[in-house]
């Protein structure tokens, strides 16, 4: 795009399907780790007694 600024770098992202998937992946994968991250401690299926 031959604008400059914020909105036209963005607007360039959004319309262009390659950056865009690049975009979402990456931002996927972040949320990802975050949500790992929170789970480190947490047990699936805790043991029972016996």
């Amino acid at each position: 795009m031959a604008k400059n600024g914020p909105v036209a770098f963005l607007k360039d992202f959004y319309y262009d399907p390659f950056k865009w998937s690049i975009v979402k992946s990456v931002g996927f994968f972040a949320v990802g780790v975050v949500v790992a991250s929170e789970c480190a401690g947490l047990e699936i299926m805790p043991s029972t007694p016996q």
